[in-house]
């Protein structure tokens, strides 16, 4: 969406309005998650009636006459009168909206008669998100802080739209803070031949995974396209490919849906945080045929000049790899050559393994490669031998440094504290001091959530509680430790006595902010209906069993104190499931 022009006080032209009935049709394309095949929402497209119906047409004919603010009223008008008459079912939402920066900062909409609109249509802002495009920018960043800050607190969400499309995303991105990124559908576009493309999706899927994001790529068309987004982390997508904009909202047919299973199915997707195999690694490079000619590699290699090497498949099987250094070293640079791109004695077949191997043997076998050899890709396929993508060893090798400083450590590969060896030595220290607390965390019905909204949510979760805990460290004593002994449990161990205002503190802090662990319809029930046989609705809380020095022995042994725990977790999480709160306990004995 080009910057609008600021509109002009006449009366809106009849191509728009018709009295108070906007000359504009609505219609819905829905965002899926991949994963669950569940539809996360829809995003609310405008069409035009009468002369003008073209979205681009409509738009920058408003934006010429100088009725872009006219124009937006009656694409928001006439859509939520449309959402007003849909079944109750559909219509949760939650809508994405389209807003132009000029719009969104206009006084009119911000004021009250955009929510005097949706209260009149039975509408809340909770239903809505408001897309703010990066293809027209903010001159003024704090301008951007307030009003994002000011919807935020309405209810609304927010999502940066058209993400890479423009010069200022980042800017955007930083001071929006927003609910949702959606790639814009210039980087989705044939990713699966650009390897530049994949690496910075890939990157942005560990952002918006760490700052809670909801990632969403924008125009998907190919199956092409989006295999390599699911290997590259995306689990939430738009475009034709899953659903054309229909006048009513719509899931994705079963035809994809099935499809899309069978894709996520060959992934190997592991349902363990500590899925470390190469194929969490992957990049698709170019490929081309194993009877393609130099010249067609020449052309490829000078298309895209950051590729260092290319594919030759027989089907969907990898016969070579050709690297950039070694065909140029062949063929003198020369672009005329007709010969066959594939050498006719090649030097050995490249190395293949399958997604499922450990990234720390790979490492290991790959280096015991022949010295000319020893640097060139690893090509990964799938169980069935078909070509999945590559591994450089640049890839490889800091990947399983990483790993093996994890392991020295002792950290959690999922949210970087430290495991089960160092917390064992921070308590044997603790139980030598006359003074210490010993809490153990862990989650309410997270299995039934995991259930609920799949393993990468869960992930998302364990995230979220290691966060809360993180930042709440600085109310224990000095000195205290976090650490993550796996799954859903946590350990702090502090060298002195806890105050009981401290646990509630935590507490009521996590279920505070815990809102975006939950869709739209369990938000507003405040909690999920869990898998039982009595189908019963409940939240994610978390429970602290907090074991100190007193009511313990003298000189306590580490098993003395993880049988006191064990009955008090149990006591704990009853209490919790009663309440439906995030809940602590001491053990007994303790004086608080």
């Amino acid at each position: 969406m080009s910057l609008p022009s600021p509109s002009k006080p006449a009366p809106p032209p009849p191509w728009l309005w018709n009295g108070d009935e906007p000359r504009v049709a609505t219609v819905f394309q829905p965002i899926v998650d991949l994963l669950s095949g569940e539809v996360l929402g829809h995003e609310v497209l405008s069409r035009g009636l009468g002369p003008v119906e073209s979205p681009n047409e409509l738009f920058n004919r408003a934006r010429v006459e100088g009725f872009t603010y006219e124009l937006e009223r009656a694409c928001w008008t006439a859509a939520v009168r449309r959402i007003a008459t849909l079944p109750e079912a559909q219509r949760r939402g939650p809508f994405f909206f389209n807003v132009s920066p000029d719009v969104l900062s206009d006084e009119r909409f911000g004021g009250a008669s955009t929510l005097e609109l949706l209260r009149q249509h039975g509408l809340s802002p909770q239903q809505l998100v408001l897309e703010i495009t990066e293809r027209s920018t903010f001159e003024d960043t704090e301008q951007l802080r307030m009003l994002a800050r000011r919807y935020s607190e309405q209810g609304f969400g927010i999502a940066l739209d058209d993400f890479g499309a423009g010069h200022s995303g980042l800017v955007t991105l930083v001071h929006s803070a927003p609910d949702f990124i959606k790639l814009d559908q210039a980087l989705v576009r044939d990713i699966h031949l650009h390897t530049y493309r994949q690496h910075l999706v890939k990157s942005l899927v560990a952002f918006a995974q760490r700052v809670d994001a909801v990632l969403i790529a924008e125009g998907v068309e190919t199956w092409n396209e989006l295999a390599v987004l699911l290997r590259l982390g995306i689990r939430h997508a738009q475009g034709y490919l899953l659903a054309r904009p229909v006048s009513s909202p719509q899931r994705p047919g079963a035809d994809f849906a099935e499809r899309c299973r069978e894709a996520i199915r060959a992934l190997h997707h592991r349902e363990h945080e500590d899925d470390e195999t190469v194929g969490s690694m992957i990049i698709r490079p170019p490929c081309a045929p194993v009877t393609a000619q130099a010249v067609e590699l020449d052309r490829l290699f000078r298309r895209t000049p950051g590729e260092d090497h290319v594919v030759l498949l027989d089907g969907e099987q990898p016969h070579a790899v050709v690297t950039r250094r070694s065909f140029y070293a062949r063929f003198g640079g020369t672009a005329a050559s007709t010969e066959s791109a594939l050498p006719d004695e090649p030097r050995e077949a490249p190395m293949v393994v399958e997604d499922a191997t450990a990234i720390t043997a790979l490492a290991r076998m790959a280096m015991r490669r022949p010295p000319e050899s020893v640097y060139d890709p690893v090509v990964v396929t799938d169980a069935k031998g078909h070509f999945l993508g590559t591994v450089t060893m640049k890839q490889l090798i800091a990947r399983a440094s990483d790993l093996e400083q994890h392991a020295a450590t002792g950290a959690h590969p999922l949210t970087d504290l430290p495991g089960s060896r160092m917390i064992e030595r921070w308590i044997r220290a603790a139980l030598q001091g006359s003074a210490f607390t010993v809490i153990y965390a862990d989650l309410d019905h997270f299995e039934a959530y995991n259930d609920r909204y799949g393993f990468l949510q869960g992930d998302r979760v364990i995230r979220y509680t290691a966060s809360v805990l993180s930042e709440c460290l600085h109310l224990l004593p000095e000195g205290s430790n976090l650490g993550h002994v796996g799954g859903d449990d946590f350990v702090l161990v502090c060298p002195d006595a806890v105050a009981p205002e401290v646990l509630r503190t935590l507490c009521q802090r996590f279920d505070a902010e815990k809102v975006p662990l939950y869709g739209p319809e369990d938000l507003r029930r405040g909690g999920f209906t869990a898998k039982d046989a009595a189908g019963n609705t409940v939240p994610v809380t978390l429970s602290l069993a907090a074991v100190d020095h007193q009511g313990l022995s003298a000189n306590p042994h580490p098993a003395e104190l993880s049988a006191v725990a064990a009955a008090l977790r149990k006591r704990v999480k009853a209490v919790s499931a009663q309440t439906h709160t995030s809940t602590f306990l001491f053990q007994p004995g303790a004086v608080k």
